[in-house]
């Protein structure tokens, strides 16, 4: 069990713990034993990167256990959240290969971002974060992260096939790009701003870019005293 429950309120998902958010912090926890976490020290505290880090975890528990289970998923942060660092690529991708007709493929983009503020503007940056899909910095176009998603299918993970179809699913701009899903995600404390308008209005300036409304899949994902337990998530205490 993911620990967590869902609704949908406007088009967004809204995800809080189920019964409560202990029993999320506790689900959240043992998964992250089972990824042979080497947790901070008890006096040590989370870097920004670990913060950002542990939101992109939150965010691909919940996927794993849902909808996205079946899918091949690429999750570098999340699967490494203590880490010193944090990749530049996209936080979470998650690719759907149809067993009967390619035309069916999908691919999700999951771009997180979390904050303990009691406003919930940092999720502004989800738009920005959107924006380079096709922005001139050819680094983090969608072109090039689909081709980095080929190349790990077919020296990673020795999938030809999968190679191929993951590379049709690009498109010159976001108008074309039919077969792709975006989900912008905001990991904040519960109770704190309104997550539901907020992620209606980033959708909204995500579709500015041309994307179709349909397309845009938001999440809010909402813990009690979100800081306190990022901090003891990565001390590995409950």
């Amino acid at each position: 069990m993911s620990g967590f429950k869902h609704i949908l309120t406007s088009d967004v998902s809204i995800w809080t713990g189920d019964p409560d958010c202990d029993a999320a912090h506790a689900a959240l926890l043992n998964g992250l034993e089972g990824l042979g976490t080497s947790f901070i020290g008890p006096t040590e505290v989370i870097t920004v990167s670990q913060r950002g880090n542990l939101g992109e975890y939150t965010a691909f528990h919940i996927a794993r256990a849902g909808r996205f289970s079946a899918m091949e998923k690429f999750a570098q942060n999340a699967l490494q959240p203590l880490s010193g660092i944090s990749g530049s690529g996209l936080d979470l991708t998650y690719v759907y290969f149809d067993a009967v007709s390619d035309d069916k493929d999908l691919l999700f983009i999951q771009e997180v971002k979390t904050t303990g503020a009691p406003n919930l503007n940092y999720f502004n940056r989800l738009t920005s974060d959107y924006k380079k899909l096709f922005s001139t910095s050819l680094s983090f176009t969608l072109q090039t992260r689909i081709q980095c998603l080929a190349n790990s299918f077919e020296l990673e993970r020795n999938n030809d096939l999968f190679a191929e179809r993951v590379q049709r699913l690009s498109a010159t701009t976001p108008k074309e790009c039919t077969r792709v899903r975006l989900m912008p995600t905001g990991v904040h404390d519960l109770g704190a701003g309104s997550p539901v308008p907020k992620m209606v209005a980033i959708r909204s300036s995500i579709a500015a870019f041309g994307w179709s409304v349909k397309a845009i899949e938001p999440w809010a994902i909402g813990l009690t005293d979100l800081d306190n337990r990022l901090l003891r998530l990565a001390r590995g205490q409950t």
